[in-house]
């Protein structure tokens, strides 16, 4: 429950509470009172709040998905604690009974909690996003990506990003000061869908699975695939989805033709998909394979068929895509535009949202 609060350019203390201009003793300097990163949450108190921004150390200091927590004592994935095993050893996880543990050859953790559980990694903004994206390194996609980097625009104004690609690519180095390289996956060949789009469904199946094997979603409240010459608003994006924090949900963001039993649909240029959502999604993915036709699919129809089939909550977004009735830059109402497939466009559209 404690903040740390600065009394000059030189101290700062974590108290319970600070009063701009109070002194302990009569030759100290006044106390500033600015606040410096987030309140430690008490570790039991149900009513403090579970969610909310966090400041940058967390992710450089705290524990991710198999890591030792022993020290640090605090976590990174959403909900998750750090819980002792014995004296050498802690993990991040969302619960710990003190029961053997069949997937630890039945060994008996300790299960004493360290630290508070985590609130994810909501760095720049909240509630906090999970943005990835996939491109062709020696097409047009290179060059607007890296543009994108040094503007730490786009999905890189993201909480957490990670791009995909099937050779190896560097795009170069945020303003946050990341190097952000491309993870490979596997060369698949894309055909036509039924719809006469890409049939990219198992290209985009490989993508998901290395964000399974990554982890990274489950420490973000939403994971956003984003086409990259779409024009991605994230504070506009945040906006629209706090009230659906914690919700089994995704976003339908077309309405094409109404009355049509396939819509509102999602369409491709931008996925957001909350994190039980994803859960979801990844428990059941052979279901979906095994349920329907989606060899000749598109990857966003692939998908919102699966997540509808798993009775995986809907909510509408509008998003200015030339493909499902456009939109303007400058209208405040759109989280997202596309397709914008050169830099000028690209820019100009960024710049027209008051970026």
């Amino acid at each position: 429950g404690m903040q740390c609060y600065t009394q000059s350019a030189y101290y700062s203390q974590c108290r319970p509470s600070c009063k701009p201009g109070e002194k302990a003793h009569p030759w100290e300097p006044a106390w500033e009172c600015k606040e410096i990163g987030m309140r430690t949450p008490h570790g039991h108190d149900a009513s403090e709040p579970s969610s909310g921004l966090v400041s940058s150390w967390v992710v450089s200091r705290c524990a991710g998905a198999g890591e030792n927590c022993l020290e640090s004592q605090c976590c990174h994935a959403i909900g998750q604690r750090c819980y002792v095993k014995n004296e050498f050893w802690a993990s991040c996880r969302p619960a710990c009974s003190g029961e053997p543990e069949p997937k630890d050859n039945n060994a008996t953790w300790s299960c004493k909690g360290l630290g508070p559980r985590s609130w994810g990694l909501a760095i720049k903004g909240w509630p906090s996003l999970f943005c990835v994206t996939l491109f062709m390194p020696s097409s047009y996609e290179g060059g607007l990506l890296k543009h994108q980097v040094e503007m730490n625009a786009g999905i890189f104004g993201c909480d957490g990003y990670d791009v995909f690609a099937a050779e190896p690519s560097t795009l170069g180095k945020t303003k946050d000061g990341i190097t952000v390289s491309a993870i490979q996956i596997p060369k698949i060949t894309v055909g036509v869908s039924q719809d006469g789009t890409a049939g990219n469904a198992k290209l985009f199946m490989a993508v998901w699975d290395k964000i399974i094997a990554g982890t990274r979603f489950r420490d973000y409240d939403f994971t956003i695939k984003v086409d990259p010459d779409a024009v991605l608003i994230p504070w506009r994006i945040r906006d629209h989805m706090k009230p659906h924090v914690g919700r089994n949900a995704y976003v339908v963001n077309c309405n094409k033709y109404p009355g049509s039993p396939n819509f509102p649909m999602m369409y491709g240029a931008v996925e957001i998909i909350s994190r039980d959502a994803l859960n979801t999604y990844f428990a059941n993915l052979d279901l979906c394979k095994s349920s329907f036709a989606w060899q000749s699919m598109g990857e966003d129809a692939f998908m919102g068929v699966c997540l509808r089939k798993l009775e995986v909550g809907e909510l509408f977004m509008k998003q200015g895509d030339g493909k499902c009735g456009g939109g303007e830059c400058d209208n405040p109402d759109f989280e997202a535009f596309h397709p914008r497939k050169d830099i000028t466009s690209w820019m100009q559209c960024w710049d027209q949202t008051g970026a």
